[in-house]
């Protein structure tokens, strides 16, 4: 072979246990490392550090706490009482209206009133044939108002999580929150809130103070999601049941 003698030269034979030879190539380093006798003066120029790099941090700041307007601060109206002179059905008959709105709306059209008649008819709730039938009415009756249908129609949100930065975009107070009910169309947003076992005022003027600031907050949050479009802020009496919705003047007035 040509490239025997080569291979001779600059390799070693190794042999194996079973007598075979085998060949072990290596290729010596024959010059120097470049760089070699020459010398490379390198020359660093540092400047001055910043002031703020000598200097203690400051102190993280304190985050506001959060404005929760589902726990409203203020005074509250009083609730009704379970032990009230009518034995406590006012206040039940909230909680089962309550009940009822929040989970009829995720429930077909045409299954709805079945539904609820079941659900009435619990021998749990004790309920007499006449009263199921003026809840199931009336519940029913607000589900189907052609002027808020659509609050419960298809679409609509049940128990929505809220949370954003209110008034002051430096100073303003975390909003975090959850809202009973949340309709966004392409040319409104309207938020619901049921407010159970209280006494309906009459009229807007006559809502309680934290009722409205609560309204507002929601309001002030959701138009910073949906700048493009109003947002409408309705309460829900379960006691009546009505729905009662705020005009933007009032709201204002109580705006965070």
């Amino acid at each position: 072979d040509l490239m025997e003698p080569a291979i001779q030269d600059i390799g070693e034979e190794i042999q194996l246990p079973t007598g075979e030879a085998v060949w072990r190539l290596s290729t010596p380093q024959e010059s120097g490392p470049d760089g070699i006798g020459t010398v490379t003066e390198r020359t660093q120029i540092m400047e001055p550090a910043p002031d703020w790099a000598l200097r203690s941090p400051p102190p993280e700041p304190e985050p506001t706490r959060p404005l929760a307007p589902s726990r409203p601060s203020g005074d509250e109206p009083a609730v009704i009482s379970p032990l009230s002179d009518d034995e406590g059905a006012r206040f039940k008959r909230g909680l089962l209206v309550h009940r009822l709105l929040q989970s009829l709306p995720d429930i077909a059209l045409d299954e709805r009133e079945a539904r609820a008649k079941v659900f009435l008819a619990r021998p749990s709730l004790e309920l007499e044939a006449k009263e199921q039938e003026a809840l199931l009415a009336e519940t029913l009756s607000v589900l189907g108002d052609p002027d808020h249908a659509d609050l419960f129609g298809p679409g609509s949100m049940a128990e929505v999580p809220i949370t954003g930065i209110v008034g002051d975009p430096e100073t303003g107070l975390v909003l975090t929150g959850q809202v009973d009910r949340l309709l966004v169309t392409k040319d409104a947003v309207t938020v619901i809130d049921f407010k159970t076992n209280r006494p309906p005022p009459e009229t807007e003027h006559d809502v309680a103070p934290a009722y409205l600031r609560q309204m507002a907050a929601y309001q002030a949050a959701l138009a910073q999601v949906y700048p493009d479009r109003p947002v409408r802020a309705v309460l829900l009496w379960t006691l009546g049941p009505r729905l009662m919705p705020l005009s933007d003047e009032i709201l204002a007035a109580h705006a965070p």
